[in-house]
Order: structure tokens, then sequence, then C-alpha cells
């Protein structure tokens, strides 16, 4: 197996630790101290926030150099909806694609979010794309979601259940509830976003 070359190293390291929340909102982000971070030049790095930036995880303003993109209560509540829109159009998707009798049920002893799953079901590349990229802006939320939700592994539990028992009444019921639990905890998820 060939090893990933440095740009895809640094390019990746830096997509985890966005996506994690290990930056804080607004944080500036200097190539020359990540490159020092990640054992790499300069170019790599820079290279890498460029395309972060085209993938909206980074920002980067005229002549400011490159900013974690501070999200406002609006804009995480835009982007919950859009969730639940993607979401949701996955389901019609799946609803009105013929599947065949013998079409497996979903495995979801691999780790992989239900939710990424019910949109790979849909047969469309270009959703789940786009919601795998909005999950990735969602991240640093995603991980302070558990701390302020009360049966956040029982939510996740019933909604993989109604993806595998392919019951899209529940699962569309679910996916509502998922995301209206959410909207009520825009204003803690920001500002304990904001703490780190």
């Amino acid at each position: 197996m060939t090893a990933p070359s440095t740009f895809e190293r640094v390019y990746a390291s830096i997509k985890e630790r966005l996506v994690s929340g290990d930056f804080r909102p607004g944080e500036r982000l200097e190539p020359v101290h990540l490159s020092e971070e990640l054992n790499s030049s300069v170019t790599p790095v820079r290279d890498a926030l460029h395309r972060l930036t085209g993938e909206r995880l980074v920002d980067a303003p005229k002549q400011e150099g490159f900013r974690v993109p501070v999200v406002s209560e609006v804009m995480l509540r835009w982007l919950y909806q859009w969730h639940r829109d993607l979401l949701l159009l996955a389901l019609a998707s799946r609803v009105l694609r013929t599947a065949s009798p013998s079409e497996p049920a979903s495995d979801f002893g691999s780790g992989r979010s239900s939710l990424l799953q019910l949109a790979e079901t849909s047969g469309n590349p270009e959703l789940v794309h786009a919601l795998q990229s909005l999950r990735d802006r969602l991240g640093p939320f995603e991980r302070v979601e558990a701390q302020l939700l009360d049966g956040f592994e029982d939510e996740a539990a019933a909604i993989a259940k109604a993806v595998t028992d392919r019951n899209l009444r529940d699962l569309r019921r679910l996916l509502l509830a998922y995301h209206r639990r959410r909207a009520r905890i825009v204003p803690d998820l920001i500002a304990i976003a904001a703490q780190r």
C-alpha cells in the first residue's frame, strides 16, 4: 500500500481537527504554525487550507489569512434545517426507488452513521456527498449534542432500527423529532463551541 502524500496527510489531519472541534470558532489558522505541528513545509498546509475553504470548513477573508468559521445561531439553525431536508429527500428517494426483494438490509455494525447510510440507500451519490459535507460542518456541534440531549444513544438506536426495518413512517417521525430537539439547544451548542 502506498503511503499518503504529504498534502493528503496534512489535509486529513487539519480536517479531522476542524470536524472534531479542536479549534475555537474564529481562531486564526497560521500555516507556519500548522506546518511545524504537522512536520511539513508550508505549501501543503496552505494548499490544504485552500481546499478546506472550498469545503466551507475554513474561512479566508481577504487579506486576513485563514480562520475557523464563526457559526451564528441563525446559521446553525439553517444547517440543521438543511440536514433535515437532505435526509427527507433521501427518504423520499428511497420510497420512490424500486428496491429488489433480495436487497440486503443495511449493516450498522460498521460504526457508520445510520443517517449517512439512509442517504446511501437513496442511490444518489450527489445526495450522499452533500450530506457528508454538511455533517463535516456540523461535526463540532455533534460532539456536544450528547452532553446536552438526554437519550442520545436511544435516539440513534431507534433511527438505526427504523432504517434497518425499512419502517419509513417511523423513520420520518424520528427524523423530524431529531431535528426539533437540536433546534431547541442551538443557543447552548453555540455557547459551548465558543468556550473550547
